[in-house]
């Protein structure tokens, strides 16, 4: 899927990512210390690309860090509440 470049560098990068592959490890770096929503939404992207690679102690890793971060333990976003429930449905622990 081709998209238009996104104003957000988060997710300008998520996208090559799964575009054309990378280190999530790496990108999740990048925003590390930044604002708490880029860092949640690379914690959540490079989780769900773990996932995709069928990398499942990695994608723990990384989406656990999504709910855990302080974007995703208060923002009540929406995505928040998805990294919450892909971690119940695989019986991966956010507390």
């Amino acid at each position: 899927m081709q998209v238009g470049r996104d104003p957000r560098p988060v997710m300008r990068e998520a996208y090559n990512m799964f575009k054309d592959g990378g280190d999530p490890s790496k990108f999740v770096s990048e925003f590390l210390n930044g604002q708490q929503h880029e860092y949640f939404y690379a914690s959540l992207y490079a989780g769900l690309y773990y996932e995709s690679q069928n990398n499942p102690d990695a994608a723990k890793f990384h989406l656990v860090a999504a709910c855990q971060s302080p974007y995703g333990l208060s923002s009540g976003d929406y995505m928040a509440s998805l990294a919450k429930v892909h971690c119940l449905c695989r019986n991966w622990s956010c507390s």
